[in-house]
């Protein structure tokens, strides 16, 4: 059993790294596939939460935010706009180009989504003792902090 998989600690070698992110990737997946959201890739749920917590958006920046090209960020939001969960609106700063919002429909799915999965990881962190929770917790803030994603 790896550092990682046994609770050791992570020291910052290859393999710890390829551990971490595949535990990391088996979380996001976990949440993912038992937290639901209505057959969006995770891809396109990111973007709708990132859309929802930023609107009005340029699609520019929405790719920037997601680290996507632009042209692939247009696929992403032309589903999404099809799908009924954002709309266009001009830019009122210039009319050439247009603003991203979430519709109702957009914010209930991830709402929805959010909160199934949010369940999910309740029920996973009910299962741990005090000090491991806060183990989890403080290791996740440091995580992100590191990232610059807080």
């Amino acid at each position: 059993m790896t550092r990682a998989m046994s609770g050791d600690g992570i020291v910052g070698g290859a393999d710890d790294v390829a551990t971490l992110y595949h535990l990391l990737t088996r979380i996001n997946r976990t949440l993912r596939t038992r937290g639901g959201s209505r057959n969006l890739s995770a891809g396109v749920a990111a973007a709708l939460w990132t859309i929802i917590n930023h609107a009005p958006i340029r699609l520019s920046e929405l790719a920037d935010r997601e680290s996507v090209t632009a042209p692939t960020m247009s696929r992403i939001v032309a589903a999404l706009e099809e799908q009924g969960f954002v709309e266009r609106t001009p830019d009122p700063d210039d009319g050439r180009a247009r603003l991203l919002n979430p519709t109702p429909a957009g914010v209930e799915l991830i709402s929805n989504a959010r909160t199934e999965r949010a369940r999910v990881l309740a029920e996973a962190l009910d299962g741990l003792d005090d000090a491991d929770r806060s183990t989890v917790g403080r290791g996740l803030v440091i995580l992100a902090d590191a990232l610059g994603t807080i």
